[in-house]
This record gives structure tokens, sequence and C-alpha cells, in this order.
């Protein structure tokens, strides 16, 4: 976490009271909040700029560390562990959703708090873009696992990357290959799935 500004401490004794609804699978330690940290920040930085929450946004630090706290939470009730490296890809999509619910409740909370000094109102919601590219539309549905096994390890990993909220120019950099060659990856993925998406 050291690109932000310094924050509370924030560990999974000072977060959960555990909830009935989500039966944890697992203990997050402050070992694994650590690592957690370290590997899926981007995640909430990406569900932050969906509901148009940068840096120097007043509420900006509330709504990372509530990104924090719902991060830990859906490392103890997945299914799959996050911390084992093949198991990433998917907690990445389970996170990203849960982290957007969450975000999308706290501001309606917000809303009918103070309805006159509230962030954004209704119209501004509805205005929040929606999830509309195919990876997005991949992330929402149960197929994304299958589909991930028909693909290359080259497609697998702008895939992974592309859910993780990184846009073309930011995943041939971190990849170290050409735009160019990520559209023609990016086409190669979309035609593999087309018939999951027709499902």
């Amino acid at each position: 976490m050291s690109m932000h500004r310094a924050l509370p401490c924030i560990t999974p004794s000072t977060t959960y009271g555990g909830n009935a609804m989500n039966m944890k699978k697992r203990i997050c330690t402050d070992e694994a909040a650590t690592q957690l940290c370290d590997l899926y920040a981007g995640v909430i930085h990406h569900c932050l700029k969906k509901i148009n929450r940068y840096p120097d946004h007043n509420d900006y630090d509330d709504f990372y560390q509530l990104g924090l706290i719902t991060l830990f939470d859906t490392y103890e009730t997945c299914l799959k562990d996050a911390l084992v490296t093949e198991n990433s890809f998917l907690f990445v999509s389970y996170a990203k959703q849960k982290i957007h619910w969450t975000f999308l409740d706290q501001i309606r909370k917000e809303q009918k708090k103070v309805s006159r000094e509230a962030y954004l109102c209704e119209e501004e919601l509805e205005e929040i873009p929606s999830t509309t590219s195919f990876e997005d539309q991949l992330e929402q549905t149960d197929l994304l696992q299958r589909l991930c096994a028909c693909l290359t390890a080259e497609e697998n990993a702008y895939l992974r990357d592309a859910l993780e909220g990184l846009n073309i120019t930011e995943i041939a950099k971190k990849q170290r290959i050409s735009r160019k060659t990520l559209y023609k990856r990016r086409r190669q993925i979309q035609t593999k799935a087309s018939p999951f998406l027709k499902a």
C-alpha cells in the first residue's frame, strides 16, 4: 500500500465480527492480508474508478479502506484460496464483483443518510459506466472457468490483466509486447468466447 496516503491500520482482527450469511473457509491472518494487498490492490483501484472515486476525492480513503475490508472478507469466504497462484484468475473476477457491489451499497446508504449532501445522486449512479466490454460480460457468467481451459497461456494472461482493470496500453507495457499483438489476441479470445456468451 506504499502508493497510498497513510491509512489507519486495517487488519483482519479489526474488521471482522463474523457474517452468518457467508461461511468462512479460512482465516485472513495479518500475513495473508499483507499478501492480498500486494497482489490485489489493482482490483480495488479498478472498482474505485468505476464509481468515479480518485485520490483527490474527499472520501477516497474511506472507500479504499472499505475495498480492503471487502477484499479480506472475500478471501475468507471464497471457495478457493486466492493466495494459490492457480486460483488468482477466478478470485479477481469474484472480488471485483463483491467490491463493486459493496461500494454501490455504501453510496446508497450515504444518499439515504444525508440526501442533500450525497456525493452521488440516483441519476449519477445510473451514469456510472456499465460493464459492457466482453471481458466484463465474461466475468459475470459461470462459464469463465470453462473458457479459460480453451485459451492459450498468452490469451489467459491478457484476460487476467484485463479483468484486473488494465487497459491495452498498460497490458502491453506489463507484458512487453506490442498493442497490435494484444488486439489480435483480444480478437482471438472474443471468437472463442462467442459461444459462451450466447449460451
